[in-house]
């Protein structure tokens, strides 16, 4: 697990010197804790987390290919059963930009995500594991208000938590808009194609966002079609840019509209950028 810690930072360093400019080399890292269940919701226990995060943004050819990668090391600092829970976060993206004319962009985008790999506990009966492997097709539009986009994706979750569970393929639509003043909005339908009977999250994810200059805010809220047992989730989030450094604090409010109570798990993390 260090080697692929290791391979995965120094990718990510010589790819950024490859392309670096004056904004610099798109290489972030940061460190994140978060309390999950602060408020004890429904006679829970608080878990603590720290999690440290390397994180690669770039774009090469002119900006016709862009590159995301991301790596979360999620650190348990609550035992359960006499064992720190741990988990590893990868997310891999790559997006081709293909222009239509002076202001369309069609962009063809393959992403792959673990989500997450548990280090600890051992898993005996499932896998150690969650992979999903989304293809999408994205059309951008800029007009004098801002950029217009819509987005096609197919989410394949082809590794599940349970051992030999059939692959799940779903397909979510988005919809946004990025204004020329600072204000983002984005809606996301999320639904299931096979199998039908299979779990997962089915609804509406809506972001609304706003950006001046060193100040960032946005409200993720996630709707599910069964709200009364899986309930809303809301989660504002609020960044300050200084310099290199960002800090920035949120907290999810989670099973809104259920009979339970409603779960606060609050985090602030700090970032770095080179």
């Amino acid at each position: 697990m260090k080697k692929i810690i290791v391979l995965f930072l120094i990718l990510c360093v010589v790819a950024g010197f490859a392309a670096a400019d004056d904004e610099g080399i798109g290489l972030s890292v940061g460190l994140e804790f978060r309390a999950e269940n602060a408020s004890k919701a429904n006679d829970g226990d608080v878990s603590t987390y720290l999690m440290p995060m390397i994180i690669y943004e770039n774009s090469f050819l002119d900006g016709a290919l862009d590159l995301s990668a991301e790596l979360d090391y999620n650190f348990g600092l609550t035992k359960e059963d006499d064992t720190n829970p741990q988990y590893l976060y990868v997310d891999l993206s790559v997006g081709y930009n293909i222009s239509i004319g002076e202001k369309s962009t069609l962009s063809i985008i393959l992403e792959n995500e673990f989500d997450p790999i548990i280090v600890a506990p051992k898993i005996e009966e499932g896998n150690s594991l969650i992979g999903i492997f989304t293809p999408a097709v994205k059309f951008n539009q800029s007009l004098d208000i801002g950029d217009l986009y819509a987005q096609i994706g197919a989410p394949i979750n082809y590794i599940q938590f349970y051992k030999d569970a059939d692959t799940v393929i779903g397909l979510d639509f988005t919809l946004g808009w990025n204004s020329s003043f600072g204000l983002g909005i984005e809606a996301k339908i999320c639904s299931l194609l096979s199998p039908s009977e299979a779990s997962g999250y089915t609804g509406l994810d809506l972001t609304v966002s706003y950006e001046a200059e060193s100040i960032y805010f946005e409200v993720e809220t996630l709707i599910p079609n069964e709200i009364d047992i899986e309930g809303i989730t809301i989660t504002p989030e609020f960044d300050y840019s200084f310099k290199n450094f960002t800090f920035y604090i949120k907290s999810e409010f989670a099973g809104i509209g259920t009979d339970g109570d409603v779960v606060i798990s609050p985090a602030l993390g700090i970032k770095y950028s080179f």
